[in-house]
């Protein structure tokens, strides 16, 4: 998504909000602590497949997506070392795959969304941290899956070949840059 792509607003709504939008715009998927502890990822994934209700959402959505995992800022560890965390991402990853072509590119979206679902080691040094993919079979089984899933989507709304690719790049890309 170029600089000129990118949505005039933000969105903050319910699936129905979301089902009636029809204007380029950022989406928030905000998920709290309690959604995550209590196993609730069906409000979650309620709201994102509102994002693939028809060809023209799965457009107009495209890397617009920002996820929002709220209640953790006291929580000394990494989302992607929080047990909690990681298994509702798994779950709710099973059910809706379509993240590589969903999520917005900049803020490392793209490698919390990995480091969430693969084995990583996080590494830190003076206030910052890095992640470490700790087992690169289950790295490219799971990359490989979401790629596969979201093919099949694209196939199935007769996006172009060149979209999809343009966008899987992009998602690969941001991996690197993280």
């Amino acid at each position: 998504m170029t600089k000129e792509q990118r949505p005039p607003i933000l969105l903050m709504t319910d699936a129905d909000g979301l089902a009636e939008n029809t204007r380029p715009c950022f989406v928030v998927l905000s998920i709290s602590r309690r959604e995550i502890e209590s196993g609730n990822w069906a409000s979650a994934l309620e709201r994102l497949l509102v994002l693939i209700d028809t060809a023209a959402n799965a457009q107009l959505y495209r890397e617009c997506l920002i996820l929002e995992v709220k209640g953790y800022d006291d929580d000394t560890r990494e989302l992607a070392e929080i047990p909690e965390v990681r298994e509702y991402f798994g779950h709710l990853s099973r059910a809706w795959p379509h993240w590589l072509w969903f999520l917005y590119r900049p803020g490392g979206a793209v490698s919390l969304l990995m480091s969430l679902l693969c084995p990583v080691k996080i590494h830190r040094e003076a206030g910052r941290f890095g992640v470490e993919f700790t087992d690169v079979d289950q790295f490219t089984s799971v990359l490989t899956d979401l790629l596969e899933r979201t093919s099949a989507m694209c196939g199935a709304f007769d996006i172009p070949m060149a979209d999809f690719q343009a966008s899987m790049d992009s998602a690969i890309e941001n991996l690197h840059a993280a």
